[in-house]
């Protein structure tokens, strides 16, 4: 009793609400619970993940430096063999111009003789037209003449009454071959005029 009044059973609150009102507060405490388990987890796997990245980043950087390292060490090389192509050009540039000109030094002993019947020379071409052009020039030519070679030029044997196929012949020594160009008049075969001239094959 209070101030003299007594507690009647309309001023208590019943026990099923109490009871009822208590099953909530767990249910809220249940959630919150739960609901912070959960945000741990969560925490959990995000600094995981992060840590993660941290590594691949680490790692990443350890390639980049070792990439950079790679590249100073190769750069130089990499310029020497720049460097030593770029000779190399320049002395495949010059032994061509060195062969090209040799060539067409070469070139110029060869001679072209126009109208020698086909077959005449038999198995020995080079000889046949040898001892052939001692015969005409023998007064002039050097004692060393020599020819290093002699053929038809190389296609289908014409057929009988066509124009014959020109001679080829390499006459060593060049002051020979100008003695031949001089006593070119007289070149003949039987009576048939035979004409000779350089052979310039490039």
């Amino acid at each position: 009793m209070e101030n003299g009044v007594t507690p009647t059973p309309q001023n208590q609150i019943p026990t099923s609400q109490v009871k009822e009102n208590m099953d909530k507060l767990d249910t809220i405490l249940k959630e919150i619970r739960d609901s912070r388990q959960a945000t741990e987890n969560r925490l959990d796997m995000i600094t995981t993940d992060m840590n993660i990245m941290k590594d691949d980043q680490a790692k990443l950087s350890d390639r980049l430096k070792q990439t950079k390292s790679t590249v100073a060490d190769i750069l130089p090389t990499h310029n020497d063999n720049k460097n030593a192509i770029v000779k190399l050009q320049r002395q495949m540039e010059t032994l061509q111009e060195r062969i090209k000109v040799a060539d067409g030094r070469s070139q110029r002993n060869n001679i072209r003789i126009i109208g020698l019947p086909e077959g005449k020379e038999g198995s020995d071409p080079t000889r046949y037209i040898e001892t052939w052009l001692q015969s005409i020039a023998m007064d002039r030519l050097s004692v060393h003449f020599v020819m290093e070679r002699a053929h038809h030029i190389p296609c289908r044997k014409p057929i009988p009454g066509a124009p014959v196929r020109p001679v080829i012949a390499r006459i060593l020594n060049y002051r020979d071959r100008d003695t031949l160009f001089c006593r070119n008049s007289r070149l003949a075969w039987g009576h048939k005029r035979l004409w000779m001239h350089t052979m310039r094959l490039n």
